[in-house]
């Protein structure tokens, strides 16, 4: 066997064994019971493999093996996940034979410190990962290296037997999440509750399915059966192009390259073999091919399948079932784990849709229930029948396994098994969809959580797939219920309350900033709600799903539009001009075609996901951010990646730092400050959103969780009124104590490409499209910029304002410079550049009490721009009333509403009506008239505290606020959050505030 000499220098003891020459075979000592072969009848990488023969208590034993450090392991992840030293072994059986094989470590002193049993109880191969801190004896402690020098396979309680050994990694560091339990070896994570991994095949949940109850069918329910299968298979049919579709089905069946024989040979079927180590590369599907290619050579037989006539179905039927008895074989069976088969959902998709559609040819080879038996393992059936109490919401569930879950039921054949999972099925849907607590995904704002936080990217999966279950169980008695199809329906609606039009923009990317964050792929999605119903179950078509697909996509869907409109009499819906999502830190103003969407985060929200070759600068995305789309989206607004500078997300108030500082230090970064307060509140279609930014201190929410920092130590205070078709932003109390770098806030950064304008400033004037750079101090008012896009900026403090257009070079998000790792989807682009026009507020080195005043009118027409360049525009309709580290106070004439931010509890606010709140919050107060005041109030903590002090991730608990107002007043529309009480000269108000909601009350003053 040769070995890497550039890793091992002249050390050729062999790390893995792989039997393709002869001499492999002196590596082992035997007893005389044992003989030793290389042979092709079986092999897994390669083309040969060990035949052991063995009688009674027989072994192989070797002295001659390298153990590999952490450092030369294949770790996907570095030392960034727990890892441990694990043995790593293949084994071939041919029949199912009685006892086990031993397989111990040891030294001098005792050949068997630790070991672990196999039981011969399977056929075909199998893979397992066994870490040393899970073996019988004196096991080490995870995490740490051994230092054993024999290695022995010896058989137990046994006649006389065969089996075929193949790639053994004597040891090797492998993630501790990912070794997994099977029927072989149970006694890995023994103790490890199911649901902490939701990908882990579980021996209890696939203990369910054996034991599952089952009731007669009456007609009824197998007419439904059949309803729901035929809605499956005709989601599933395949267009019909191909002439020849027998000489292409043999064309796709070739590409596999099996051997027929006494058992069918090919390559080894694989998960991810990069996760073992290898001496040299294997090459892609050439020496192996890994599941998920698999599953597209079978699916694209089935489709063909589907297609053809009875002739040509046969012959496909013939290379169908040959190639599943070769995945069955090849230890994708019910009941192995193959070593590990983490996050396999996203591999089987393919496969799971095949087998579906090939149900009968299946069963006609007596095929199906083994196949069936092989999906409900690997996609862990079985979870379905848990007690209620264990179940919980997963977005990577709803996304990879909940619509593949209503397929792998039909993969059986019998009828009363299957309608009864599906009566479990359908319960098991029903309560995780409804789940808006810490178990849920789905939020009582619509936010969709995913690692700990709001998650668009991992959203879109789950509605992606989640419409086709409501639709294809809809009517049914299986049909997913009331409060579970409701939650459902807000959080998928909720996406085009932050998109526009499909785009969803930087702030709540996570780590996929500027990479064509949208939901315009979600037509068919919408109009499969359209016709699942109402969440009620009395309505054929959701009105609501309906008005919202013709704003969308009805001018493109002739069809739909017009039974929409003249069937249903639906009209194209109006969004609201103001919308808050607590549980994301976001709020989202509109007017006409345009929105503005502001990000924050707290204790309780992150600021971004920076992980391992992604999104690796995303620091500032969060940071007070203002992103302004037109309905064009995303890219048509003045945002891309090429050559964008990420320090200069709009809106942000940064520490502009060389991009190899700004990379963060850790692999894996969601920063959450310690500050509470972060949120917005509205009031008909205004709002007020609000921040304290707070780099100092806070914690990582992934990865190495606990206390983080930044060095700068960035504060500021922000704040952001929204009325009518303005923009009023302030910043106060800003500082930092970085002495060598600049502190910033951006007005706007635009990438050039689809530009509509040349941009302006008073100081400037017009620019040509020649580089140019300035900077001037404004004086109070004077000040005016509009950007390349019609956006038009109003500074109305005294600042240092820098303007400038040029050429940007920058990195791409996927690319570390410090490390150099680049993400394959990233397709190695390191380096990124493109045209852009840049302006920023600059508050200088270590600034102390920094603040910025000025106004932003969005996507302005040309007779605004020429006024304003003309200076004859003067806007008078709002007074910034306080601006300091105790509150934002800002009054808009038009609306007649005054929007206060307290982020200082204590303040006497000794204004005309609101004198003084219990806790920092956001309010509006509009006078309706004379003695009427409609007051809407936030208490932004989240507070993920319960009466415990448990903390509990994603579910507010409530805090109690009260708020004090001048004179006798009182409520006309009483709920059971709020109440009165009075005093001489006040009215006391105390709310019961939970989620970060906003409270709407009318207050009618008590002469």
């Amino acid at each position: 066997m040769e070995c890497n000499p550039g890793l091992y220098a002249q050390d050729t003891t062999p790390v893995k064994l792989q039997f393709e020459n002869p001499e492999v075979l002196l590596q082992f000592d035997k007893d005389a019971n044992s003989k030793i072969a290389l042979s092709d009848t079986h092999y897994h990488f390669g083309k040969k493999s060990l035949q052991w023969d063995f009688k009674k208590s027989s072994y192989l034993q070797t002295h001659n093996f390298k153990i590999l450090s952490e450092a030369e392991s294949p770790l996907a992840y570095g030392d960034y996940f727990p890892n441990s030293p694990t043995v790593v072994l293949s084994i071939y059986n041919e029949q199912i034979q009685a006892g086990s094989l031993r397989i111990s470590y040891g030294d001098q002193a005792n050949q068997e410190e630790v070991w672990f049993d196999i039981p011969l109880n399977f056929t075909g191969w199998r893979t397992v990962w066994v870490p040393f801190y899970e073996m019988q004896g004196n096991a080490p402690q995870p995490n740490t290296q051994i230092k054993f020098t024999s290695f022995k396979i010896q058989a137990i309680d046994v006649v006389e037997g065969r089996v075929f050994l193949d790639d053994l990694v004597f040891s090797q560091y492998q993630d501790d999440r990912y070794a997994y339990p099977d029927f072989l070896v149970p006694f890995i994570k023994k103790n490890f509750a199911p649901e902490r991994d939701h990908w882990m095949p579980s021996l209890a949940y696939y203990d369910n399915l054996l034991k599952l109850p089952v009731k007669s069918l009456s007609q009824s329910r197998q007419a439904e059966l059949d309803t729901i299968e035929a809605r499956l298979q005709a989601r599933l049919k395949s267009a019909d192009t191909l002439d020849d579709k027998l000489a292409y089905a043999t064309q796709v069946y070739q590409k596999l390259a099996l051997v027929e024989g006494e058992t069918i040979k090919g390559r080894p079927i694989t998960f991810r073999n990069s996760e073992t180590y290898f001496d040299e590369t294997p090459k892609y599907d050439e020496d192996y091919i890994e599941v998920h290619r698999f599953g597209q050579i079978m699916l694209q037989l089935a489709q063909i399948y589907s297609v053809s006539d009875a002739v040509t179905q046969a012959k496909i039927a013939d290379y169908f079932t040959t190639a599943t008895r070769y995945f069955l074989d090849q230890g994708w069976q019910a009941g192995a784990s193959g070593g590990t088969r983490h996050h396999i959902g996203y591999s089987l998709e393919d496969i799971a849709v095949a087998f579906f559609i090939m149900r009968k040819p299946l069963e006609d080879a007596q095929l199906l229930n083994d196949v069936g038996a092989s999906m409900q393992w690997v996609f862990n059936l079985g979870k379905i029948l848990a007690d209620e109490k264990d179940f919980v919401a997963n977005i990577d569930y709803f996304n990879t396994q909940s619509f593949y879950h209503l397929m792998i039921i039909y993969m059986r054949t019998d009828p009363e098994q299957i309608a009864a999972l599906l009566e479990h099925y359908s319960k098991y849907m029903s309560i995780t969809l409804a789940q808006d607590d810490v178990h849920g995904v789905f939020k009582v704002d619509g936010t969709s959580w995913h690692h700990g936080g709001h998650y668009p990217a991992y959203g879109m999966g789950a509605f992606k797939n989640l419409p086709k279950v409501f639709r294809t169980l809809a009517g049914t008695h299986f049909q997913i219920g009331t409060a579970g199809h409701k939650n459902f329906k807000k959080a998928l609606l909720t996406t085009r309350l932050y998109s526009n039009t499909y785009d969803f923009g930087f702030a709540n990317a996570g780590r996929h900033p500027l990479e064509d964050n949208s939901i315009e792929f979600l037509q068919p999605q919408f109009l499969d709600m359209v016709f699942s119903g109402n969440p009620e179950h009395t309505a054929k078509v959701d009105a609501d799903f309906g008005s919202a697909y013709l704003r969308l996509w009805g001018n493109e869907d002739a069809k739909n539009k017009e039974v929409l409109t003249n069937h249903y009499n639906l009209k194209p819906e109006q969004l609201p001009g103001y919308h808050t999502l607590p549980y994301a830190a976001t709020a989202i103003h509109r007017r006409n075609t345009w929105a503005a969407i502001l990000k924050g985060y707290s204790k309780y929200v992150w600021a971004s996901e920076i992980y391992i070759a992604s999104n690796r600068y995303g620091r500032y995305p969060a940071n007070g951010t203002i992103q302004l789309l037109s309905e064009k989206g995303e890219e048509q607004s003045g945002y891309s990646q090429l050559g964008w500078d990420w320090n200069r997300y709009p809106g942000a108030t940064i520490i502009n730092l060389p991009l190899d500082k700004l990379e963060s230090d850790l692999s894996l970064l969601m920063f959450k400050s310690n500050q509470t307060f972060a949120g917005a509140v509205q009031q008909d279609d205004n709002g007020v959103f609000a921040m304290i930014l707070d780099e100092s201190r806070g914690s990582n929410a992934d990865g190495q969780r606990g206390a983080y920092g930044f060095s700068g130590k960035l504060k500021a205070h922000k704040s952001v009124f929204s009325f009518g078709d303005k923009l009023i932003c302030i910043g106060s109390d800003i500082s930092s104590v970085d002495a060598n770098h600049d502190v910033e806030t951006v007005l706007f950064q635009n990438n050039l490409e689809y530009a509509i304008q040349q941009p302006f400033s008073k100081y400037t004037g017009t620019l040509d499209k020649s580089p140019i750079d300035k900077h001037w101090e404004t004086s109070k008012q004077k000040d005016w910029l509009i950007d390349s896009f019609g956006n038009a900026y109003h500074i109305l403090s005294d600042n240092s304002v820098h303007l400038k257009q040029g050429h940007q070079q920058s990195y791409h998000n996927k690319y570390s410079i410090n490390t150099g790792k680049m993400n394959p989807k990233g397709n190695g682009v390191k380096e990124t550049e493109g045209d852009y026009a840049v302006a920023w507020i600059n508050h200088g080195k270590a600034p102390q009490q920094a603040n910025y005043q000025y106004v932003i009118y969005p996507f302005i027409s040309k007779e605004r721009i020429k006024s304003i360049q003309t200076e004859a525009f003067k806007d008078v309709s709002f007074k910034i009333k306080r601006a300091d580290n105790q509150a934002h106070i800002v009054y808009d004439k038009i609306s007649q509403s005054t929007g206060y931010a307290i982020y200082d509890a204590s303040l006497d606010l000794k204004e005309e009506l609101l004198q003084k709140v219990s806790l920092p919050s956001l309010i509006l107060i509009k006078e309706v008239d004379k003695k009427t005041r409609q007051i809407n109030i936030v208490q932004p903590d989240l507070n993920f505290y319960d009466k415990t002090g448990d903390y509990t991730n994603g579910l507010s608990h409530p805090l109690p606020l009260k708020f004090n107002l001048k004179g006798k007043w009182n409520i006309v529309n009483k709920t059971k959050e709020v109440s009165i009480e009075y005093s001489k000269k006040h009215t006391i108000v105390h709310v019961n505030s939970t989620h970060g909601k906003t409270y709407d009350y009318i207050f009618v003053k008590n002469y």
